[in-house]
């Protein structure tokens, strides 16, 4: 990390992430922690077999400026797919994170990542310039 002034991602989102074939887009939630750019975090989604269940993995990895890199580790999967790497950039507002995943010599796709509370926060601000207008 090169301390480039950036975001502080800490935070709850939503995202979603897109296969490159055979499966529909996956939404997921993330919960994140970014301490002078070290980025922790974990997240929940729906299993890709379409059963109802729910899978959780864990994140860890860095921001440096708007570039931000982390590792998926998911807690209950086979070897092959447990870990997913995510390289992405954050837009200027702090509130959206979108760019690549891949699983390493397997396959890879895009993802999107919305700041929840941005997105609240932005909207309250909002609705208090129209009132205060």
């Amino acid at each position: 990390m090169s301390g480039t002034p950036g975001h502080d991602l800490t935070g709850r989102w939503k995202g979603i992430f897109n296969y490159p074939r055979l499966y529909p887009p996956t939404e997921f939630d993330a919960e994140l922690r970014d301490v002078g750019g070290a980025i922790s975090g974990i997240t929940t989604e729906p299993h890709f077999d379409g059963g109802g269940a729910v899978i959780h993995a864990t994140l860890e990895g860095s921001r440096d400026g708007a570039r931000v890199r982390f590792r998926k580790i998911y807690d209950d999967l086979d070897d092959e797919y447990r870990t997913v790497a995510y390289d992405g950039h954050v837009d200027p507002s702090g509130d959206e994170i979108s760019g690549q995943w891949t699983v390493p010599g397997v396959w890879s796709g895009t993802f999107l990542m919305v700041r929840a509370a941005g997105k609240e926060e932005a909207e309250a601000r909002r609705v208090s310039e129209e009132v205060g207008h």
